[in-house]
């Protein structure tokens, strides 16, 4: 998907997608809701959902577990619509791996998908393939949080519904497992909460975080001294206020108020985002700065993560698997430090989410402006460093920009006349004109030709510019117009064109005779006495004619040239009157072009 795509995409933005997203054969594509606005977007193993301004919710992706809420477990490849939830007005969603939780201005709160383990709260352990309602809240939830197999529910007074399996103690709770929501008591009320696989973490008011769930690889960013009570909320050292959390299948990341990135746990894909030598990371350090930018949001996926800067570039890290860094079709290499995603640099983005083998971007246009002042006052980002060692060799050597596509230069389509002409002889110009055959950047050679018929024209960065109908049809006309009156004026400057060339030809066949050595004295003084006496012909084939009765050879040789010469230019004198209005050919003086 080359950025000169991104053309058609509406005002309020579109979806791109990259990985395993189901959607466009898995490869990197866009879509966007017609009529409606995008303003929540969630992802989980292998399954999206989205919700609109609206409040109508689309789910696509994998369905195994019925965890896109159609009814059906057969997978789907284009958002669809949940219509079991029409009459509500959904606001936030939430992906866990086989699961699906949606909250509603109402005060309800909808579930679906995989119940193997009570993560859907409807007090029993089997799959809904529909919506079931959980919870019917005064006021409605600001957030919704999925795990693996828990889930989590912020209300708008700061209390935590809690449920699911506490295998691990991600509940926070005194339970195995808690089928139906329950209440989870936080020192003072949260304004965000994330989940991850089998941990969960939460932010109070006063930018304090609380970790809780299983310890492992050190994403509860907990001391050693808090580690035994890690099933219940424990607090998490950090050095500043912070704002939001985002949690993946075994690291977590904190943003501050200040706009910097902390993170702790498993490093072995990049996911920490701290350098190829940080494998894991026990108590939280600031992830590598790229930009001078502040980022103002944080997602993280399976083992992958992304943020958003405050002027709207997406920065990502981690596992490249699927291609879900976002760096293209075939760059599938983990990154261990936060890199541009350079495909969306002419995209304002708004919002992204992380699953376990997919990303989903949205954002718009970035006007002109915009992005050239980005271009002028843009500081360098930080080196990509590859998971293969010989890439991490070469950091210090820094990497090249991107390839720019160009096309061949225009080819000037010259017409030689087949006729002399020396009195309407025009300027040659210095205009280019592009031939059927110059190669457009990024086009097939059959298409090329196409292309260029059809209106399609190529600038300097390879970038197609398809005209308009009417602007094609109005050319079209004045092309036609203009043909039409050459072809009316061309007779007529074409007699006298081909009188002159008879003319010279006629005195050069004469000349020629008078000096042939062969021919007799009483020979010579006969043509002249006879040339005398039709001096006062004005027509050069009159005098040819003449020459017929002298009887000589060369004298019949040549006016067999003559007549030759006149049939071919009367014929085709003929031939272009006989083509006036015919649509498809080009006039240029003597000849037509197709």
């Amino acid at each position: 998907m080359a950025v000169d795509a991104d053309f058609d995409i509406p005002d309020t933005g579109a979806v791109f997608t990259f990985g395993k997203s189901r959607f466009a054969n898995n490869a990197p594509s866009k879509f966007w809701i017609k009529n409606d606005i995008i303003t929540e977007l969630a992802c989980g193993d292998e399954h999206t959902g989205v919700v609109t301004e609206s409040g109508r919710v689309f789910m696509i992706g994998s369905n195994d577990m019925g965890q896109l809420g159609l009814g059906s477990t057969k997978p789907v490849n284009k958002p669809s619509c949940v219509k079991s939830l029409k009459p509500e007005k959904a606001l936030h969603i939430a992906c866990g791996r086989s699961h699906t939780v949606v909250s509603c201005a109402s005060g309800a709160v909808y579930v679906w998908g995989q119940n193997g383990d009570g993560q859907l709260g409807t007090g029993d352990k089997e799959d809904h393939l529909f919506p079931v309602k959980v919870l019917n809240l005064d006021t409605p939830a600001v957030a919704v949080a999925a795990g693996s197999i828990h889930s989590v529910v912020l209300t708008e007074s700061g209390t935590l519904y809690i449920w699911g399996s506490n295998s691990e103690g991600q509940l926070g709770l005194e339970v195995l497992e808690q089928l139906t929501p329950a209440f989870l008591i936080l020192p003072e009320p949260a304004i965000n909460v994330a989940c991850g696989y089998y941990h969960s973490v939460a932010v109070t008011e006063s930018g304090k975080v609380y970790s809780w769930g299983e310890s492992e690889y050190g994403k509860l960013g907990l001391p050693a001294n808090l580690l035994p009570s890690h099933h219940l909320p424990q607090l998490v050292p950090l050095p500043e206020k912070i704002i939001q959390v985002a949690a993946g299948s075994a690291h977590t990341l904190f943003l501050s108020e200040g706009g910097t990135v902390y993170s702790c746990g498993s490093g072995k894909s990049g996911e920490l985002g701290q350098g190829g030598g940080s494998l894991e990371c026990w108590l939280p350090q600031s992830v590598a700065e790229t930009n001078t930018t502040p980022i103002v949001t944080i997602v993280a996926g399976d083992n992958h993560s992304s943020a958003i800067t405050e002027d709207g570039y997406l920065l990502t890290w981690g596992c490249g698997r699927h291609g879900k860094l976002c760096q293209g079709e075939e760059n599938f290499s983990s990154q261990f430090l936060p890199v541009i995603v350079r495909r969306l640099r002419h995209i304002t983005v708004i919002l992204v989410a992380c699953g376990g083998c997919h990303t989903m971007v949205l954002g718009y246009r970035r006007s002109d402006e915009t992005e050239s002042a980005r271009e002028e006052n843009s500081q360098p980002l930080h080196h990509s460093v590859s998971s293969l060692a010989r890439a991490r060799r070469r950091v210090g050597d820094g990497f090249l920009p991107p390839l720019k596509s160009v096309g061949l230069p225009p080819i000037k389509h010259i017409v030689f006349p087949t006729v002399p002409d020396t009195e309407d002889a025009e300027p040659p110009t210095d205009d280019p004109q592009v031939d059927d055959h110059v190669s457009l950047a990024g086009v097939p050679v059959d298409e090329k030709a196409k292309s260029v018929q059809s209106g399609v024209t190529c600038d300097d960065n390879g970038v197609l510019d398809v005209e308009s109908e009417e602007e094609e049809q109005n050319e079209e006309e004045e092309v036609n117009t203009k043909e039409s009156e050459d072809q009316l004026s061309l007779p007529e400057k074409k007699g006298g064109r081909f009188s002159r060339f008879f003319s010279n030809l006629g005195k050069k066949k004469s000349s020629s005779l008078k000096s042939d050595s062969a021919v007799s004295k009483e020979s010579i003084e006969g043509v002249e006495d006879r040339t005398v006496k039709k001096t006062k012909s004005k027509h050069p084939l009159e005098e040819d004619a003449h020459l017929e009765s002298i009887g000589d050879p060369n004298m019949d040789e040549c006016e067999e040239s003559v007549r030759q010469v006149m049939e071919a230019f009367t014929s085709s004198e003929a031939g272009v009157i006989s083509s006036r209005g015919t649509s498809g050919h080009k006039q240029s003086k003597a000849c037509s072009i197709l």
